[in-house]
Order: C-alpha cells, then sequence, then structure tokens
C-alpha cells in the first residue's frame, strides 16, 4: 500500500467519524443506496460507517473517498 493511499484511508475515517463523509455525499446529491453500488457495499454499511459505528476497511476506505472526491493534501 502507497503511502497516500494511507493518507486517503486516515482522511476518508476521519471525514467519517466527524460526519463531515454524509455531509459531502448529500452536498454531492447522492443517496447511500448510490455510493453503496459503486463501492459494492451495502447501504446500511455506508450508513454505519457515516454515523461513526463502524469503521471502513482500507479497501472500502478508498473505494469510497473515491466515490466521494476525497482528495489528501498531497494529492490537491
Amino acid at each position: 500500500m502507497r503511502p497516500e493511499d494511507l493518507r486517503r484511508i486516515s482522511a476518508v475515517r476521519t471525514l467519517a467519524a466527524s460526519g463531515e463523509a454524509r455531509a459531502k455525499r448529500q452536498e454531492l446529491r447522492l443517496s447511500l443506496k448510490e455510493v453503496a453500488a459503486a463501492i459494492g457495499s451495502a447501504p446500511s454499511t455506508v450508513h454505519r460507517w457515516e454515523l461513526g459505528q463502524s469503521v471502513p476497511r482500507a479497501a472500502s476506505a478508498l473505494l469510497w473517498a473515491k466515490a466521494l472526491g476525497i482528495k489528501t493534501e498531497a494529492t490537491r
């Protein structure tokens, strides 16, 4: 795994814990179902991530970050 991948994973997990990932999804006018389908997950799983009830694994976090257009400081 590349260092930039680790930074992106950390960024998306931080955004999820703060509630910002949900706000970003809503800002993009994407439904839970749409985002979940794009990353190969269940809508209920993405919902739990957004509520901070669970944390996405690395591969899912990277896909979620890509779906929401989340970049790290180094890639901006």
